[in-house]
């Protein structure tokens, strides 16, 4: 079953869910909770098997995993409302990418990759899309969409055939326009006449609000915008009513000329379209309208972007990491551990399932959004079974141990995780293609791990109480209970830290863009077309050129052009080392060579310029992206905690992706799209780890008496252990991706290790001492710690066991 094709489903058993979950919450009481959880897991569950099965025909990979299909689209000069030309320049060429980019979306098509090709052009990279889909995409991209309100002239009819028959030249001021005839009856297209209208437009499309298809068939609904409205007003009311006829024109050919009959404002209908598939594909249009008109140059298929092997070794690397992780949990946490393996499983799940749903594409990007939400996953199970392991030790029996290590871990995953979600759906909203992959898989998995850890894994451990299977709980423990005066510490790590962050400075303003890779500063690329029973493979091409010393990586894929006999290898590669690779293919591939002319080789180099693929646009999207969301979260963390954790978690945050940005390029990284998926991941993880030590000491202020900065070192000290093995874990799963992936997952992957270990050290060694510092200049958290302390013993002296 396809549940895209059964919405009502989704629907229901979404409702179903929801409403299980508030009666989870509202209960009180623990058999309940438990049935009540049992059966919401239950629905969850079949729900995503339904959703997922078969994963190959149900999951869809990204252009860099799987490829897809590539078209090469040429930018014409437009048109304004009085019909003059408009040249072709840089803003028609991101007009075209963003307006492009929605329609493509909305028509289901996410995770595209747009790249400006020479002057005029522009290449659109599609995930998974095959030959079935080609008609409907060629005209969602080729469709104008040049909306245009004229009024008809009165004796229209009359002038059409005086012209026509040679006694009249056409009137200035006005044009003559096809216009559709339709059968009254069925709606449908069955010629075409002509039409006189004025050259004066009264509204156009780019006053268009909304359109979406209308009552009956071949209806579009249009909303204008406010000044549309009043143009369309002023122009009705000078317009005889009942016998002047008003034209709507769609890229130059009438569909309607219908008599006004009254004074118009902002609402009118389109009719005359032929047929539902129309009226979808014209209401799209409409909505995001082309100033530019587009013609497609060729089409081909295209593979990963990343090369089938670096794609296989991920996965197989990504496999074994987890399977390191999970295992090392299961040995730590032994029964725990397993029912912590269960909530991931349904977290994954849950995960894939959602995407599976909601018809969303796999990235890399989008796997860095996986990998940060297993260590999210993870993480919430330490801080839980971290609390257990304090509840147990303080004597309370297991049941109650259970409840009060969920009850008292909750605000931490809660915030934790709301803090990562305002900035994953605030990149959902505002940033590019490219990022949307992250966005959409982080935004579903932070729901999932909330859901599994807070309630799947507390109904198993339900089931295991009321039926007596599970008496007692044991834990290993590698990590002392003692107490380190980290604050004492905050003067030598503000010194490393700031030898740090000016050596990532420094690094940054020397290398420049010798730090960048193609995606960000563009170059060149290199077609070589094959003719049919020639074979050159991606790997052959790699090969050659892996011994020159090129400015950047190139990349190298495989295509096949529809209509064209062989394949094609396509090169994108720094503009200054083309000679160095066509020469070097040449003398060492030998049908590429010059002594193979006589063999009739038809072999073509076809050398060009293209932009970069995160120009411009994508910075400003994404810096506007990335702002919104600190902005949210500093918002977040004044209202849950006080204004001086928040600028504690913006200075770690800062302070995280500032070094990894520095230490990544000073190992002579090349910057590019991986990279920006790795750092919006050690964003995430370290505003994660910030938070869950904040909530800590949150708690600590609010309950013991004494210094603020011992309060401090006892919190910190409080949450050690799970910090330890959360990041413990984390790095060699992602330390496995190092050793056994491809190259590009390399880069990857070194920059979240890099940025795992930076974070752990900001959560302990800057977040706080900077909470700590801005509080003795008068903030309220003193206040606060004074009026707890009051009626509070000191026990301050006593070291906590671990949080």
């Amino acid at each position: 079953m396809d549940l895209q094709d059964n919405p009502l489903i989704v629907v229901s058993a979404g409702i179903a869910i929801v409403a299980l979950i508030f009666w989870y919450v509202a209960t009180e009481i623990d058999r309940r909770k438990r049935n009540v959880g049992t059966i919401a897991i239950g629905i969850v569950v079949a729900l995503c098997l339904v959703a997922v099965l078969p994963v190959k025909e149900k999951l869809k990979g990204g252009i860099d995993l799987v490829g897809g299909s590539s078209f090469i689209v040429e930018i014409q000069p437009g048109k304004d409302e009085e019909g003059n030309s408009l040249p072709v320049n840089e803003g028609a060429i991101e007009q075209a990418k963003a307006t492009l980019s929605k329609r493509l979306s909305n028509s289901g098509l996410s995770d595209n990759l747009m790249q400006p090709l020479g002057e005029n052009r522009l290449i659109i990279e599609m995930p998974g899309v095959g030959p079935e889909r080609r008609d409907e995409i060629r005209e969602t991209i080729e469709k104008t969409a040049r909306l245009l309100l004229k009024k008809v002239h009165p004796n229209s009819n009359q002038i059409i055939a005086q012209i026509e028959a040679g006694t009249k030249t056409l009137e200035p001021g006005y044009q003559v326009f096809p216009i559709r005839r339709t059968d009254p009856e069925t709606g449908k297209v069955i010629g075409m006449d002509k039409i006189l209208l004025s050259r004066r437009t009264i509204v156009g499309g780019d006053k268009v609000d909304l359109a979406r298809p209308g009552d009956g068939l071949g209806v579009i609904n249009v909303l204008l915008s406010k000044e549309g409205g009043r143009r369309l007003t002023n122009a009705t009311k000078t317009m005889t009513i009942g016998s002047d006829r008003m034209a709507v024109v769609l890229d130059d050919e009438v569909l309607i000329a219908p008599t006004v009959n009254a004074t118009l404002g902002r609402n009118f209908i389109v009719e005359g379209l032929d047929g539902r598939e129309e009226v979808r594909t014209v209401s799209n249009a409409l909505n995001n309208p082309l100033k530019y008109p587009l013609n497609i140059l060729s089409e081909r298929n295209v593979t990963a972007r990343y090369g089938e092997e670096v794609v296989r070794q991920g996965v197989t690397a990504a496999i074994a990491g987890l399977a390191l992780t999970l295992l090392f949990v299961l040995i730590y946490y032994r029964f725990a551990g397993f029912v912590a393996l269960i909530g991931l499983t349904v977290n994954m799940l849950i995960l894939f399932g959602a995407m599976a749903m909601f018809g969303a594409t796999f990235t890399l990007p989008g796997i860095a959004g996986i990998i940060l939400t297993i260590g999210v996953a993870v993480d919430a199970n330490v801080l839980i079974y971290e609390r257990l392991r304090e509840e147990i030790a303080g004597g309370k029996s297991l049941i109650n141990a259970i409840r009060a290590a969920y009850e008292k871990a909750f605000s931490a995953i809660f915030d934790a995780n709301i803090t990562t979600l305002l900035t994953a759906i605030i990149l959902l909203w505002r940033a590019s293609d490219q990022m949307k992959g992250f966005a959409i898989t982080l935004t579903i998995g932070i729901l999932s791990s909330m859901f599994a850890a807070l309630l799947v894994t507390r109904v198993f451990f339900f089931w295991g109480s009321d039926t007596e299977a599970l008496k007692k709980l044991s834990f290993m423990n590698l990590i002392p209970a003692k107490t380190i005066k980290f604050m004492e510490m905050r003067k030598p790590a503000f010194m490393l830290s700031s030898v740090l962050l000016i050596g990532s400075l420094v690094v940054m303003g020397t290398k420049r863009e010798s730090s960048l890779g193609i995606d960000f500063l563009g170059g060149s690329i290199v077609n070589i077309q094959l003719k049919e029973g020639q074979e050159l493979s991606e790997a052959t091409v790699k090969k050659a050129i892996s011994d020159l010393t090129l400015e950047k990586n190139p990349t190298i894929q495989l295509e096949q052009p529809v209509g064209a006999e062989g394949d094609l290898i396509s090169i994108k590669c720094a503009s200054n080392d083309l000679e160095k690779i066509e020469s070097k293919l040449r003398s060492d591939i030998g049908i590429l060579g010059e002594i193979n002319t006589e063999k009739n080789y038809d072999i073509a180099f076809d050398n060009e310029t293209i932009s970069p693929s995160l120009g411009g646009e994508f910075l400003k999207n994404s810096f506007y992206a990335l702002g919104l969301g600190l902005l949210a979260v500093l918002f977040y963390i004044s209202l849950r905690f006080e204004f001086s954790f928040a600028v504690g978690a913006f200075a770690a945050l800062f302070h995280d992706i500032l070094i990894c940005i520095g230490v990544v390029i000073m190992f002579g990284t090349e910057l590019s799209l991986i990279h920006v998926g790795a750092f919006l991941t050690i964003a995430g993880y370290s505003i994660n780890d910030t938070i869950v030590v904040f909530d800590r000491m949150r708690e600590s202020l609010r309950s013991k008496r004494g210094d603020v900065a011992q309060v401090m070192n006892l919190a910190i000290n409080a949450t050690l252990s799970r910090t330890i093995l959360t990041s413990v874990t984390t790095f060699v799963a992602v330390l496995v991706l190092w050793i056994f992936g491809g190259s590009a997952l390399k880069d990857f992957s070194f920059a979240i290790m890099i940025g795992v270990v930076v974070g752990t050290y900001s959560s302990i060694f800057i977040a706080a001492p900077v909470v700590y510092i801005w509080s003795k200049k008068g903030s309220k958290l003193r206040q606060e710690l004074i009026d707890a302390s009051l009626d509070m013993p000191n026990d301050l002296a006593e070291p906590v066991p671990g949080k």
